[in-house]
């Protein structure tokens, strides 16, 4: 037993060196002080130079010339007829200290810090901005200020992964290199500034361009300013109240009033119903869309059900989803200190870097359940090919109404719902491509669309779900019915799954994970590997055709009445645990800066890395099998989580809405401390879970149950006749009363 122990402790320390040569040397399995960079990038090397070297920096420091421009600054000298007058009005207020002018020009700030440790946004008072209404209409915007040196100087060729004290301040913001691990250069300043509401964008780049020309030109230095409308703002409501915003708050206000009613009837029957009474029944029809029946259904507990387990597991997945997209948009907001979120590249935690195969646990719990769920079904004498589709309708029809309704949610309600700075910049992008792209959604191919057009950012994994539906249900009615045959499918499927990340990867050489670069967090599009390598069916096979073959075995070994101790299950899966968590941290190292790029390295990883979170399953699903996790399964299985998993889908589909609406309505920039994260994290827990219950007793539950009842009702009286007396079940009936859903 102890060779064995020493024959795998060895293997476990060489395998790495086997596989990824270029880590062997001992810094590049650490995170440097910098994080990493494109290949083509790494070219840049840091060159010493001496204290006194001399260089063509400005003498004076840039918040001083900063404020000089924009202590007095207001728009002037503009075409725009109504923004001079009103101009004209709030400097002739201001110089009277009008409260409403001196309100305006209090709301921003005119000498900005900061600078050295990159303070993304310079926000003032947006909202003492907004409050002015009279006589002008105060307008809060964002302008973007790039700052470069007019003389040709490249002062890149000076820069330092790292300064020291005796460095001039100067060349942190004249020699920024653009590294994709830092939140942005230090020569690029958004600061916010108040201006009367009749002028535009326009006018104020216009306006702030020339006043930036004639201070910083005498210093041999530049300003580009760029204004993005969409970051010009008051706190009116400007998105437009079309006919698709007054349907859908009509839909949603007849659905609630039957939701209502039926429940209120509901309650009534109850309260009339004396001790010992048979409650009488209620109409059909109230009865899909009372909260009273569909809360009962939700909170519906069967301590025997085997299957509750991977409710439980769904929950804890979700919970760790829900922290990485409230990361991912916590970041990009105004920060305070970006030190602080740069340093995540470097000292972690490495969990939030190698995060982005989160996802693969759901289609690993889809493709086992299908088979779990299937095989019985597909397995009844009367049982024939038609039934294939009628799942596949069947399922897909239940994906519907939840999904329609966050989208109808997202295009017309949601953009009117909020307000602040970043609001419409944010949110109203979101809206116009649900308006665009819905039809993407529905026909399940919104993951073969550019990302920049997808409507919800979740609509890809709905859509792979939907895509794997089909796969699956074909091949497991082909396994029930060849059993050879659908056996050797699923085995060839999952090879191919496979191949193919590697194949791409190494063809394509690109990188083998879904980095959390800068540049992601504020696009994914940006992301050649989000955008070509994470959305596609056909590359996030592993996890699902490791589902469906880890029911084939379990199935197999439960027949031939293999069993296996807890304490076996125990330590075997802590032991695959450790190790899957040794590979998933791995890829930390792709986040070093100058790192040298591997094809083979990276493509061996595009595969490992969709194995690590599907191992683990895999085992617990056998161990589940044949064996027992004891007290530690209750964890999973309780009258608590079981409902939670249930509303796993409603929660997919609107926490990103939940969290982006949380992180728009920002009105300054903060500190990105851990204990500030996890705050925002658990509020935004509780707001999807709670939307997420709405969601399912007003949408999912009742049009669930009318789409069965749709479909049942579609049988013949005489064949539902024969089903009951050969105590058959329909195919939907089969699906509906499964208490894990796929």
């Amino acid at each position: 037993m102890s060779e064995m122990i020493r024959t795998i402790a060895i293997v476990l320390l060489v395998f790495p060196a086997l596989v990824f040569p270029a880590t062997l040397n001992q810094n590049a399995t650490k995170i440097s002080q910098t994080s990493l960079v494109r290949p083509v990038d790494s070219t840049i090397i840091n060159t010493v130079h001496s204290r006194n070297s001399s260089r063509a920096y400005p003498k004076v420091w840039l918040a001083n010339l900063l404020y000089e421009t924009l202590v007095n600054f207001t728009v002037r000298d503009v075409g725009n007829t109504a923004c001079r007058k009103q101009t004209e009005m709030y400097i002739r207020h201001l110089q009277n200290a009008s409260y409403w002018a001196v309100k305006m020009s209090d709301s921003w700030p005119r000498y900005l810090n900061g600078l050295l440790i990159g303070t993304t946004h310079h926000m003032g008072v947006y909202d003492e901005c907004v409050s002015v209404h009279s006589p002008v209409q105060g307008k809060y915007c964002i302008p973007q200020i790039n700052i470069e040196t007019t003389s040709g100087e490249d002062f890149t060729v000076y820069s330092k992964d790292a300064y020291e004290s005796h460095d001039h301040a100067w060349q942190e913001i004249l020699g920024g290199v653009n590294y994709d691990d830092r939140m942005r250069l230090r020569n690029e300043i958004r600061t916010g500034i108040c201006i009367p509401g009749s002028c535009t964008a326009t006018d104020l780049q216009v306006s702030l361009q020339k006043e930036l020309d004639k201070t910083l030109l005498a210093h041999k230095l530049k300003a580009q300013v760029k204004v993005d409308p969409m970051l010009c703002s008051t706190d009116k409501d400007l998105y437009t109240f079309d006919t698709g915003y007054y349907l859908t708050n009509i839909f949603i206000g007849l659905l609630v009033l039957i939701c209502s009613l039926s429940t209120t009837y509901h309650m009534i029957l109850l309260i009339k119903t004396g001790e010992g009474e048979k409650p009488k029944k209620m109409p059909e029809l109230l009865n899909m869309f009372s909260f009273v029946k569909n809360g009962r259904d939700l909170i519906k507990y069967d301590r025997n059900n085997h299957l509750n387990i991977y409710n439980g597991i769904k929950v804890l997945t979700m919970i760790l989803v829900l922290f990485g997209h409230k990361f991912l948009y916590y970041v990009i907001n105004p920060i305070l200190n970006p030190v602080l979120v740069e340093e995540i590249y470097t000292k972690g935690p490495f969990f939030l870097l190698t995060c982005m195969n989160l996802v693969d646990p759901f289609f690993f719990t889809t493709g086992y359940l299908m088979y779990v769920m299937l095989i019985p079904q597909f397995s009844r004498a009367k049982c024939n090919w038609t039934e294939v589709p009628q799942v596949i309708i069947y399922k897909y029809l239940k994906t519907l109404p939840s999904y329609i309704m966050v989208m109808l949610l997202t295009a017309f309600v949601i953009p009117h719902i909020g307000d602040g700075p970043f609001w419409a910049y944010k949110m109203w992008p979101e809206a116009e491509k649900c308006k665009n792209y819905w039809w993407a959604n529905l026909l399940a191919v919104s993951n073969f669309i550019p990302v920049e057009n997808q409507c919800l950012i979740a609509g890809w994994y709905i859509s792979c779900l939907l895509q794997f539906l089909v796969i699956g249900t074909v091949v497991m009615y082909i396994y029930v019915k060849r059993h050879k045959l659908g056996t050797r499918i699923i085995f060839a499927l999952f090879c191919t799954s496979l191949i193919i990340p590697f194949a791409i990867t190494y063809n394509t050489k690109s990188y083998g994970i879904i980095r959390v670069m800068v540049s992601f967090l504020l696009n994914p599009a940006n992301s050649f590997e989000f955008t070509n390598l994470y959305r596609q069916f056909y590359l996030r096979g592993i996890p699902f055709y490791a589902g469906l073959l880890a029911g084939l075995i379990a199935d197999a070994l439960k027949k031939r009445e293999i069993q296996m101790s807890t304490k076996v299950a125990y330590v075997s899966t802590a032991i695959i645990t450790v190790i899957c968590s040794y590979i998933q941290m791995y890829g930390k190292v792709f986040y070093v800066r100058h790192r040298p790029y591997n094809a083979l390295e990276q493509a061996i990883y595009a595969v490992l890395s969709h194995c690590t979170w599907t191992t683990i399953l895999f085992w617990i699903a056998i161990c589940h099998t044949i064996s027992s996790y004891g007290p530690i399964e209750k964890i999973f299985n309780n009258r608590f989580v079981v409902p939670l998993g249930r509303l796993s889908y409603p929660v997919y589909l609107v926490n990103i809405t939940i969290m982006m609406i949380i992180e728009s309505e920002q009105r300054a920039a903060v500190v990105p401390r851990i204990s500030n994260l996890h705050d925002g994290w658990i509020a935004g827990v509780f707001k999807t879970y709670f939307v997420a219950v709405l969601i399912y007793l007003c949408v999912e539950a009742p049009f669930g149950l009318l789409i069965k009842k749709l479909l049942v009702g579609s049988k013949s009286s005489e064949d539902k006749l024969k089903n009951q007396t050969s105590g058959e079940k329909e195919p939907v009936q089969i699906a509906q009363n499964e208490e894990i859903k796929l």
